[in-house]
């Protein structure tokens, strides 16, 4: 059974859970959302659609991060989002941009497809737990909250080059990962 207060307002289908969501969670929401998307509207679209997700899967979920659970939604929503935009017209923005960096580093066809498969997974965990702190940081802000290089280094207090450097030894050090575990030849 979850701790989180919250968690046990869903589970007792209390609609002030939502409400209460929302106030903890609907700022970072919506900021990950607009990211992907570059769009407000879509970004309010997405956060209202996470808050409706949750409650219809919780219960049977019991989720022991519900933030972690949101944000989870939420990215899964905005690329779904963004996926469809993309099908019907070819373009950019950060996520994008992101997910093409590790197109050259991932298996097959889909980088996207492979990138949401082992983020299921041990391997992943196990890769950026390896990674210095610094350097998983700026892994998971580029390719989990699909930061901008500039927003990631004024973030940081680096310079561009700097965080292209160590990203692009982070991409290069996930491929020896994967190489190492069979997954990429």
């Amino acid at each position: 059974m979850p701790n989180d207060p919250l968690v046990q307002q869903f589970l007792s289908r209390s609609e002030e859970a939502i409400a209460e969501a929302k106030r903890r969670y609907g700022s970072g929401l919506r900021a990950l959302a607009l990211r992907i998307l570059g769009s407000r509207e879509d970004a309010e679209e997405i956060e209202n659609d996470v808050y409706l997700e949750a409650w219809n899967k919780i219960p049977p979920a019991e989720p022991e991060s519900l933030k972690s659970y949101l944000f989870m939604i939420c990215r899964r929503r905005a690329l779904d989002r963004l996926d469809a935009r993309l099908a019907k017209k070819r373009g950019g923005g950060e996520a994008e941009a992101a997910l093409e960096e590790l197109d050259e580093f991932l298996p097959g066809e889909d980088g996207r497809e492979w990138a949401d498969a082992i983020g299921r997974r041990e391997l992943l965990r196990d890769f950026l737990t390896g990674l210095p702190e610094r350097e998983r940081r700026l892994f998971l802000k580029r390719y989990w909250y699909f930061l901008s290089v500039r927003e990631i280094a004024e973030e940081e207090e680096l310079t561009v080059s700097h965080v292209k450097v160590l990203l692009h030894r982070s991409r290069k050090r996930l491929k020896e990962c994967l190489q190492k575990e069979g997954v990429w030849e």
